[in-house]
């Protein structure tokens, strides 16, 4: 409400840029979010909900298909009652095709895509396919314009409506460059050991547990040559520590947990280079944890299934999506050759401007693929 960055965070916060977003457009909004318990809080400007997620969306399945139908009604009910004129609508809100009550109310619907409509590359088939396919009535017909965090996005927006729909924006995401400003130089590449950091959600489609694979065979084949850091919670954080225990890790892998961007700052600094395996299975629509280490001035290894090595290529080692061997071969070749890894890291700086440029973040694209005549706005 101070207009005051939250120092939790590296990146400037999307809540944060639409509430600027709203100042500017001289606009009231209803603002849904599905942390926490359920509670209200209200200003002269803003309305603020926390609205939970069923609890039985867990169960998979149906269940989980049905909880994100009743969640969209939910919010389309709100809309109504707040008669808004436009609604944003971020991914995993609810299903996409669920989204066109709120043009068949009236409003101006516009979708905020975190996330690809399926993992880059691995196409929907069976039931995820007639998914896709209401989803992509959606987007032809009701959506008034489709803002994207990447390429991928927006092509798979045009591939699932042949061409046919509203306008497309792509926005970069913004960081605060004081942040990464702190942060020394890579380490030379003959500083030993060698670290390598993963920090993310702890989650087994975020490839947490192939890092650990990795380690495993990179300690055999060159002994005591590399440490690695895995900063991050979720729900498999537990699993992590058991596994790693089991596997003697305990020396070369250090798992800190959720890291707090003070102490992050620290873990990036004595990093050489970042790694994001993310698996088939997850639909990653950019993925801030490549942008970060680049940021900071350090190369990525990642693989095509994370749309950001397409936009960050000339700073990225390209692994295979799923394929743990592949990584290994990366990390005992960035070992060897010194001269591609400082490549890597002097094609950093280049690429990390985009992600200063407020006029590419999601403010001023929202301010593009809205009608600036809107008084009242939803999201």
């Amino acid at each position: 409400m101070n207009g005051e960055h939250d120092p939790s965070q590296m990146s400037l916060t999307f809540s944060g840029e639409f509430a600027d977003f709203c100042r500017e457009s001289g606009a009231d909004a209803y603002i849904v979010t599905p942390f926490g318990k359920k509670q209200i809080f209200r200003d002269a400007k803003f309305v603020i909900e926390n609205r939970p997620k069923p609890q039985w969306q867990s169960r998979g399945g149906i269940w989980y298909h049905l909880a994100q139908i009743r969640y969209g009604i939910g919010l389309f009910i709100t809309a109504l009652r707040y008669r808004a004129q436009v609604a944003f609508l971020h991914s995993g809100s609810t299903h996409y095709f669920v989204m066109s009550l709120f043009r068949l109310g009236g409003m101006q619907v516009i979708p905020v895509m975190h996330n690809t409509l399926w993992p880059s590359g691995y196409p929907p088939s069976g039931a995820k396919r007639i998914l896709a396919l209401l989803n992509g009535s959606f987007f032809r017909l009701a959506a008034t314009s489709v803002i994207a965090v990447s390429p991928e996005c927006v092509r798979q927006v045009d591939q699932i409506t042949g061409g046919k729909h509203c306008p497309l924006y792509e926005m970069k995401i913004q960081f605060r460059r004081e942040y990464f400003a702190k942060i020394p130089a890579a380490p030379p590449h003959d500083q030993q050991p060698f670290r390598i950091m993963f920090a993310g959600r702890i989650h087994e489609n975020k490839g947490v547990f192939d890092v650990l694979r990795i380690a495993n065979a990179v300690q055999d084949r060159a002994p005591g040559r590399v440490a690695w850091e895995i900063c991050g919670t979720g729900p498999d954080l537990d699993e992590l520590r058991k596994r790693q225990r089991a596997m003697n890790l305990e020396t070369i892998v250090t798992i800190h947990g959720w890291t707090p961007p003070n102490e992050m700052q620290h873990v990036i600094a004595r990093s050489h280079l970042s790694i994001v395996p993310t698996r088939s299975d997850f639909a990653e629509g950019m993925a801030m944890t490549v942008i970060e280490p680049i940021l900071a001035g350090r190369p990525v290894i990642t693989n095509p299934v994370v749309p950001a090595l397409e936009v960050l290529k000339p700073a990225c080692i390209e692994a295979r999506t799923n394929d743990v061997e592949s990584y290994v071969l990366a990390v005992l070749n960035v070992l060897r050759e010194g001269n591609h890894y400082r490549e890597l890291c002097n094609s950093c700086p280049a690429l990390a401007e985009q992600f200063y440029d407020r006029h590419l973040g999601f403010r001023a694209v929202l301010h593009r693929a809205t009608d600036h005549g809107v008084r009242r706005t939803y999201a």
